[in-house]
């Protein structure tokens, strides 16, 4: 073959890859999405099982041919339940990674550090467990979505509890930001139309480490029950200060679902007989039993070999229905994949799915609307990106774990039941603060994955912007064919 064949032959085929690189690259470029959830803190607890959730949902998009002809990652930061940490891992994901979706946070204090940054930079914020009464009217650019329903249904729920358990009085101790106040004044609302006395309400700071003189304030006026809203670290410093003080066994607690996890009833302990200290109570928790939670829940077993806990579902539809309406959208930009949730995600659809392969494949038809039915229950936004949800009773068994028990109705007549029958006081007697000095909250070990959370893609730099390996294709043939042509000539 002479110099000039080859080299012709060269360039030819040169750009007959480019062209074929080209092509493989167009609408392939990887979707990166923020995640902004504490592995350590006062919700540490929630950080690993959440992640997991959307982790699964990532798979099963990815599974299904990804987005946009790309593959669909995850960029999870820690906020270490910090104000402070959320603002700091906030401008990082959008000032170094240029994000465009950030899900998260799982706490209405940090959302509230973070929202009025994101949402004023066209970034979509969606958080599966921020269920603050304050974010549904917040001026966030129509740019914060939700997958959990906001505490002013669940206090509602909560306050039919108590009724339905016979409660006549109520004390409110609530952790003293977003979430708590916004819990407190439904609650109380509800309480009182329902014909419930409120007879003191305490809010205490999210960084204490004592909780006596809390404890003492609400139980000193006698109610029947005491409605705390609190998160496991906090929460568990109250409930261990009540039972050294009597308070759990002649006033019965109500616990709303930031306390709902499975290591609560270790965090508070045992008594001398060994027995945890508060086994029976009672709270209340979105309720999000179905045939796609069944399935969901299956798989999550399947994939990390334990059951998933509060709001898992809520973050696995998360990034199930932001997937969803970036492949509606056909593009990534916040604002875009705002005006595609609704498409996806509420009615009418032509056709309702739980599946995202099929719903995946049903949008890239073409022939037909989806109506997306999450795992968590049905997910239909409202004006405010708010959704509605069902409410159920939650119990902390005799060994420690927590059941999901009856639906809370939100309407219609309440119908009483027997509450528990109380501990006599003289048969556990009350050992004195001086006794049994309260832990400090600072002895609590951190479980060593929260406190270093490693997942690969959160170590993933920015994707390098397609197109590089072509044009480095390219001037490799060239460079071939011009040393084979010198070399011949020489």
């Amino acid at each position: 073959m002479n110099t000039k064949g080859l080299t012709a032959g060269l360039v030819i085929a040169t750009f007959v890859l480019a062209a074929v690189l080209s092509v493989g690259t167009v609408g392939a470029e990887d979707v990166t999405l923020g995640v902004l959830y504490p592995f350590s803190g006062d919700l540490g607890a929630y950080g690993k099982p959440e992640t997991d959730a959307m982790k699964l949902a990532v798979k099963e998009v990815n599974d299904n041919g990804g987005v946009l002809g790309g593959r669909l990652k995850l960029l999870i930061k820690d906020t270490k339940t910090s104000e402070d940490e959320a603002v700091v891992k906030a401008h990082e994901l959008l000032d170094w990674y240029n994000v465009s979706v950030i899900i998260g946070t799982a706490g209405s204090e940090t959302c509230k550090a973070i929202i009025g940054y994101t949402t004023s930079n066209g970034v979509l914020l969606i958080s599966p467990s921020v269920t603050g009464v304050v974010f549904t009217t917040y001026p966030d650019n129509d740019l914060f979505f939700r997958t959990c329903p906001s505490d002013a249904l669940q206090g509602i729920a909560m306050a039919r509890l108590a009724i339905q358990q016979g409660y006549k009085t109520a004390s409110t101790l609530v952790v003293w930001n977003p979430y708590g106040e916004g819990f407190e004044k439904a609650f109380t609302n509800e309480f009182k139309m329902l014909g419930g006395r409120v007879l003191e309400s305490v809010k205490y700071d999210p960084d204490t480490t004592t909780f006596n003189s809390e404890v003492e304030q609400v139980a000193a006026v006698n109610p029947d029950c005491v409605m705390l809203c609190a998160y496991p670290e906090t929460g568990s410093g109250m409930l261990k200060a009540a039972y050294k003080k009597g308070y759990l066994t002649n006033i019965n607690w109500l616990l709303s679902e930031g306390l709902k996890s499975d290591d609560l009833a270790d965090m508070v302990g045992k008594d001398e007989e060994g027995n945890y200290i508060i086994a029976g109570l009672k709270g209340t928790t979105p309720d999000s039993r179905g045939p796609a939670y069944d399935t969901f829940k299956q798989k999550y077993l399947a994939a990390y070999g334990e059951e998933p806990g509060s709001y898992c579902a809520n973050s696995y539809d998360a990034v199930a229905v932001v997937a969803l309406a970036i492949e509606n959208a056909g593009e990534t930009s916040g604002t875009a994949i705002r005006n595609s949730l609704l498409a996806v995600a509420n009615p009418p659809g032509d056709r309702e799915v739980s599946d995202i392969g099929d719903a995946l494949r049903t949008i890239r038809k073409g022939l037909y609307t989806i109506n997306y039915q999450g795992a968590s229950g049905e997910i239909t936004f409202d004006e405010h990106g708010d959704v509605m949800g069902s409410f159920c009773e939650w119990t902390i068994t005799d060994n420690g774990s927590v059941v999901s028990g009856d639906t809370i109705e939100l309407k219609g007549p309440i119908v009483p039941s027997t509450p528990s029958p109380k501990p006599i006081v003289v048969e556990t007697p009350t050992p004195t603060v001086a006794e049994t000095p309260t832990p400090p909250v600072a002895e609590t070990p951190t479980p060593t994955v929260a406190e270093t959370p490693t997942p690969t893609v959160a170590e993933t730099p920015t994707p390098t912007p397609p197109g590089f390996e072509v044009v480095f294709a390219i001037a490799s043939m060239f460079a071939v064919a011009f040393l084979v042509r010198k070399r011949k000539r020489a």
